[in-house]
């Protein structure tokens, strides 16, 4: 047997080598990783004009996961509705995409490496109009600002009852119609995302519902690099034991009184990362 045949057989069929991460060229080929981050959300992933430094958790999770793969960061804005296409054209996505089992399959399907952290869904209201809405049941006939490509429109209809829709483009977008009166009376969407908001800017809230799940946060890459997948999962598990996620987390989110209610475990980062299937919809 000839030693291209070798190859092959010991990686199986060509046409699965693809799909099965056994391939030992080096992904990504050149020495830069583009990853997808957003540019609108304090705390999370944030830039500050066109030529503003990136910041935010998620900022960090993306230095940790190119420095997982060798490589140095390249950063491109990434819309949430564009998350699942744009793994085509960048390498990796860290933008507070939560881990569902959706994500995992069809044409657009990609891998996850996760979570980074998790967080329960929240209401962003102006403080002035707090007293008023205490939990999810207090915004029926209140109109509630969601955005395209997020799972937060699914939960809404699902736990608020008889809610008015305002749509924004974006978190960015929800939170400016929110603070300008511009037709939006709150905003739903995940906790942790928010808090970024409100602590950026003073006269808003973050209003914890009393129940709700808990949306996964992971870092994706295209199918087919499972080897780049695991190298990226050690290394997450590596920065979450060092005490490097606390530190940056609380560096970042210092209003945050209970921050170990957003670390998930290494357990976790096991049992969701680099799967065809999580069991969470």
């Amino acid at each position: 047997m000839g030693l291209s045949r070798i190859a092959l057989a010991g990686c199986g069929l060509f046409f699965l080598a693809a799909t099965s991460g056994c391939g030992s060229d080096e992904w990504p080929a050149t020495e830069e990783v583009h990853i997808g981050v957003k540019v609108d959300q304090p705390g999370t992933g944030y830039r500050n004009g066109t030529y503003g430094a990136y910041t935010g958790f998620d900022i960090r999770i993306a230095y940790m996961a190119a420095g997982a793969l060798g490589k140095e960061p390249k950063f491109f804005a990434v819309p949430s509705d564009e998350r699942q296409t744009a793994v085509g054209r960048d390498n990796l996505v860290v933008a507070t995409f939560s881990i569902i089992d959706d994500r995992l399959i069809g044409k657009s399907a990609v891998d996850f490496v996760g979570p980074y952290a998790m967080t329960h869904s929240g209401i962003l209201v102006r403080k002035a109009d707090r007293p008023g809405i205490r939990d999810v049941s207090d915004l029926k006939d209140k109109r509630v600002c969601t955005w395209p490509g997020t799972t937060s429109g699914v939960t809404a209809s699902r736990a608020i009852p008889k809610y008015l829709t305002a749509e924004g483009s974006d978190a960015g977008d929800c939170v400016r119609k929110l603070t300008k009166k511009q037709g939006v009376d709150a905003v739903f969407t995940d906790t942790l995302l928010l808090q970024g908001f409100a602590q950026e800017d003073k006269s808003l809230e973050v209003v914890k519902p009393k129940s709700g799940t808990f949306q996964y946060y992971g870092i994706a890459l295209p199918k087919g690099h499972r080897d780049g997948c695991e190298k990226i999962k050690e290394e997450l598990k590596r920065y979450m034991n060092s005490g490097k996620w606390d530190i940056d987390f609380a560096s970042i989110f210092h209003s945050i009184n209970k921050k170990g209610d957003y670390k998930p475990t290494t357990e976790q980062v096991d049992k969701y990362s680099c799967q065809d299937k999580v069991g969470r919809g």
